[in-house]
């Protein structure tokens, strides 16, 4: 998936163990868990065990197509 959107979208792993009171304030209460943002605002979000690629591709492709129906470039 970071292959296909080079330059469009980020992608960040973060350890929750030195990380728990920021992952808090995130709202984070379980793991894994995505956060999807865009223009410095959170989007949408998948937790749990069961997240499928499928769903983070679908997440994913929401905020690219937003941006393509948005952006005059």
């Amino acid at each position: 998936m970071a292959e296909e959107s080079e330059n469009l979208v980020s992608f960040y792993n973060m350890e929750a163990g030195p990380n728990l009171q920021f992952l808090a304030d995130l709202g984070v209460s379980g793991l894994p868990t995505f956060l999807f943002y865009k223009d410095g605002g959170l989007k949408g979000s998948l937790a749990g065990t069961n997240i499928l690629m499928d769903e983070i591709t679908a997440e994913t492709k929401k905020l690219l197509e937003d941006r393509a129906l948005n952006d005059p470039k």
